[in-house]
């Protein structure tokens, strides 16, 4: 079996503990169970959905387009 390591840390994927093997358009990438989190808490904290107002915001938007 082939190890398949973190693009971030460098761990070895176990997918049954909560890492994920995928695709970044044509670019293969590998999440742990600790970089993944990360990587997505980085997220909500750039587009601002973990600002109240921010999300108050974008539903209504949402709504009424």
């Amino acid at each position: 079996m082939v190890e398949i390591k973190c693009n971030t840390c460098g761990c070895v994927i176990d997918e049954d503990e909560g890492g994920i093997v995928g695709e970044f358009g044509i670019l293969p990438v590998a999440f742990c169970v600790w970089c993944l989190p990360s990587l997505v808490d980085m997220v909500i904290q750039l587009q601002g959905f973990d600002d109240v107002d921010t999300l108050k915001d974008m539903i209504y938007e949402f709504e009424n387009d």
